[in-house]
């Protein structure tokens, strides 16, 4: 199908956006493209979630002792089905094969590659996102092929295994193990002899992150970038001295805006669960603290950590987080670039096709990569 807006929305983003300084931090803020007051929600965000305030009384509520396969079946289904739209459907490779993790395992990876290649390619490994537990190389498929569009480059799509079958580390470790090989193999995938980049959405955000640092712990000098889309940087939920936690009543809304706003933060409340922290109980299952610097990256001191791009909305019940990140990250000297979209809330990146802030992100993570890489 392609596109469900006119391109042109494309170029009243870039046209409108604005370069501000907040709290100390250099932030890009990316406009609704046919424009809105502040706090309004983007048309397409509030036409899927206008009803949400009237429907979300009526939803079943996760039972006060479930399992954590019982919480996280609704979800599953709902993180495991995409939302977007076939922009690439042509001009790009795909070959899959698979890699090797710690314990044996066959980790499934997809390669992206145009048609018509150039040579000294760099290189991006992408980790989807999903709560640990859901989404899929599926839903990033598009993500992917359209950035090997923006820029004539290689990027690898991995298939980590999901919780709560899987459980530290093995998840990273199957995402570890593709950015070695995608390392080691940048010959072999018509790459450029440079460090490269990594990146993910949500909890893939979070392994991005940690693979960074891991990167870094173990000496190997793989990264020379990561693009962090609304990711998960404190699982632990710890206080920092930039991060208080979150309140909803914080976040500026419209009049018209805020009954679906809040719904949706309310509802993003119930796939938590009542069982406590969620992705502590699905992902590391005890067999790491939530307050060590692979599960909440922004606990960490931030020393040589490499050009970063954050991204996430202005209505993400992660945005107080990701900027507390962004702010422990500038004043430990990282060389960061915050993009901020307005009337957005959490899960944009990978509809693409149908938001087109999702293809301007793209086309972000694309020029910083030429930038940097």
């Amino acid at each position: 199908m392609g596109r469900r807006y006119d391109a042109a929305l494309l170029d009243k983003i870039r046209q409108g956006q604005q370069e501000t300084m907040y709290k100390g931090v250099g932030v890009l803020v990316k406009p609704i493209p046919e424009g809105g007051d502040d706090g309004e929600a983007d048309p397409r965000l509030f036409k899927s979630m206008r009803l949400l305030p009237l429907i979300l009384p009526f939803l079943p509520r996760p039972k006060k002792n479930a399992t954590v396969e019982e919480q996280i079946a609704g979800p599953r289904k709902m993180f495991g089905e995409y939302k977007g739209d076939f922009v690439v459907t042509e001009g790009v490779d795909t070959r899959h094969i698979t890699v090797k993790s710690a314990d044996g395992y066959d980790v499934p990876v997809r390669i992206y590659k145009r048609s018509r290649a150039g040579e000294e390619l760099p290189v991006l490994v992408y980790y989807h996102g999903g709560g640990f537990f859901g989404g899929g190389p599926d839903i990033v498929e598009q993500m992917c092929k359209v950035l090997v569009r923006d820029l004539d480059c290689v990027v690898l799509n991995v298939d980590y295994r999901l919780c709560p079958a899987a459980h530290y580390p093995q998840p990273l470790d199957d995402c570890w193990a593709a950015t070695k090989w995608a390392y080691d193999h940048r010959a072999e995938l018509g790459a450029a002899e440079k460090k490269i980049a990594v990146s993910g959405d949500s909890a893939g955000g979070n392994l991005a992150a940690a693979i960074t640092l891991r990167d870094r712990d173990e000496g190997t000098g793989m990264v020379g970038m990561q693009a962090l889309i609304y990711p998960a940087v404190n699982i632990s939920g710890k206080h920092t001295e930039f991060y208080h936690g979150t309140n909803p009543a914080d976040y500026h809304t419209t009049r018209r805006s805020k009954k679906p706003v809040e719904a949706m933060y309310r509802m993003m409340g119930m796939l938590t669960g009542s069982g406590g922290n969620m992705l502590e109980n699905v992902y590391l299952q005890g067999y790491l603290e939530p307050e060590h610097r692979y599960a909440s990256p922004i606990l960490d001191d931030f020393h040589e950590i490499p050009p970063t791009l954050l991204a996430f909305g202005e209505h993400d019940f992660l945005a107080f987080e990701n900027f507390a990140y962004a702010r422990h990250a500038v004043k430990a000297g990282v060389p960061i670039r915050t993009i901020v979209y307005r009337g957005l809330g959490h899960g944009f990146a990978d509809q693409i096709g149908v938001m087109p802030q999702a293809e301007d992100l793209m086309a972000e993570i694309a020029a910083m990569m030429k930038e940097v890489l």
